[in-house]
């Protein structure tokens, strides 16, 4: 059986001079990609690192990435890939409870990679791959590892794990979902053919961060399987991205509401061969749909899904944008259902996608796997045909862009100061991204009047970007109820009326 390891293999196979990934002038053929991330594997078996072995990637979208996380997957190791907006502390801190071998890096993120090693205290060893030649001793340029000789991958237990992805899961800690082989071919087999049918014709807009399950399988390995190419783009910089796209290099645009946003507005240029786009990780906003149609003349659609498992459901979205909060249908050998069995109550989902469990937390694993069937701490319907409807979220978790927040994480981190009595951070309704990370604050008495600055000083050391408040409130109680549970319902209500700088 075919596993995640193998797919640059297969796609040479099928033909060697396809350019699968491109990157400005630059392009890597599939067998160029293939004979690269041998030759990744053939580096990691001589640092020692093997079958189960960790291997953290801190790596952004460029032509390294591939090659580092098939390598280290057809080395038989366990790839861990990690957000590049996340300081060195944060890094250290996946490091050490994943217990990395190897660090891999591209040049632009050694520095952090090092530093992150340093304070991981782990001895896991760093390896820096260069897209470009490089006069340091201890960077591998890409030129080199293409020149590796075609060897054909080992057989790998498809149930074997394969990739950890970081998740803020259900109740708003920080997770680490571990995922197989067979789990993730699954779901980019599922986005291939099902939902959006890719062919060798294809070019997918590759903007989402490899890092994240959504931009890893639904573009990348869903790409690869199929034989369709990626154009990618090291960062989400819209003007590159509209030229992209106007200029008819692109078929396929998978991206979260955010990005479609600032795509909508950035020109009204059409989109000519954009054929499918599709929104996920977080509710289309209103009135976006009509804005993204007038663009292209093709589908667009909206998917619903989770880190731990993907894609569960999809729908068409007319211009009007439907009936809020619907999903649309399971796909194929997805269960989606009540819990308890009511009219409305927290979702249920089975999947041949499903992850294996939460890496080094048999206890969290237990409380949302319970008979084949993941607790998605979403509250929803589901009605005629099997149609989903989400309704809320029974716990706290912040969307913002696309990107999951654990409210009580950056809780947690802000209660460190001594000048901060209390801490609550939620949720605000944002135009652009859906949702704004909020932070109020009881402060102690005597506090010192430049508060606000040294938390975002502390914020910006040890959270990534999207996990960072940009409203701070200064309050003098926040709202509880009896039993001493902050009251969000009504704090968010109160913090609408403020500008958000009034600390």
């Amino acid at each position: 059986m075919l596993t995640l390891a193998a797919l640059p293999w297969a796609a040479a196979h099928r033909d060697p001079e396809a350019p699968l990934l491109r990157l400005g002038a630059a392009t890597l053929t599939a067998s160029a990609l293939d004979r690269a991330a041998a030759g990744v594997a053939a580096r990691l078996e001589r640092e020692g690192a093997g079958d189960g072995d960790r291997v953290a990637v801190l790596c952004g979208n460029g032509l390294a990435f591939p090659p580092l996380y098939y390598g280290a997957l057809r080395a038989g190791c366990v790839v861990a890939p990690l957000s590049t907006s996340s300081p060195p502390a944060e890094v250290a801190r996946v490091l050490h409870a994943v217990a990395a071998r190897v660090l891999a890096c591209d040049p632009e993120h050694a520095g952090a990679a090092a530093v992150a090693l340093e304070q991981s205290r782990t001895g896991a060893r760093l390896l820096v791959v260069s897209e470009t030649a490089s006069a340091d001793p201890g960077t591998v340029d890409l030129a080199a590892l293409v020149e590796h000789p075609r060897v054909d991958p080992r057989p790998l237990p498809p149930g074997a794990p394969a990739v950890i992805l970081s998740t803020s899961g259900t109740t708003g800690t920080p997770r680490r979902a571990l995922h197989s082989h067979a789990g993730l071919l699954l779901n980019a087999g599922a986005v291939a053919t099902e939902m959006i049918g890719l062919g060798a014709d294809d070019v997918q807009l590759g903007a989402l961060p490899l890092a994240h399950s959504f931009g890893m399988s639904a573009v990348l390995n869903a790409s690869l399987l199929a034989g369709a190419a990626v154009v990618l783009t090291r960062r989400p910089d819209v003007a590159a991205i509209e030229r992209l796209l106007a200029a008819g290099e692109v078929t396929v645009v998978q991206a979260v509401p955010t990005l479609f946003a600032r795509l909508a507005d950035a020109s009204s240029a059409p989109w000519p061969r954009v054929r499918t786009c599709v929104v996920s990780g977080a509710p289309l906003p209103h009135g976006l749909p009509e804005r993204i149609h007038r663009r292209f003349g093709g589908r667009l659609l909206e998917r619903y899904g989770m880190t731990e498992v993907s894609p569960l459901t999809v729908r068409e979205v007319p211009p009007g944008g439907g009936e809020p909060g619907d999903v649309g249908t399971p796909m194929r050998g997805v269960v989606v259902r009540v819990a308890g069995g009511g009219d409305e109550g927290e979702l249920e989902v089975a999947a041949p996608s499903m992850f294996l469990g939460y890496d080094g937390d048999e206890g969290a694993t237990a409380e949302v796997l319970r008979d084949g069937l993941m607790r998605t701490g979403d509250l929803g319907r589901v009605g005629a045909g099997g149609r989903v409807t989400v309704t809320g979220r029974i716990k706290e978790v912040i969307v913002r862009g696309g990107n999951n927040v654990a409210a009580r994480e950056v809780e947690r981190l802000l209660e460190t100061h001594p000048a901060v009595a209390e801490a609550a951070v939620l949720g605000m309704p944002d135009p652009e991204l859906g949702e704004e990370v909020a932070a109020a604050l009881v402060l102690r008495p005597r506090a010192p009047g430049d508060v606000v600055a040294e938390l975002e000083r502390l914020c910006s050391d040890e959270l990534a970007s999207y996990k960072r408040p940009r409203l701070w409130h200064v309050l003098d109680s926040l709202p509880r109820t009896s039993s001493g549970k902050v009251r969000k319902g009504e704090l968010r209500e109160l913090l609408g009326g403020r500008d958000g700088r009034d600390g």
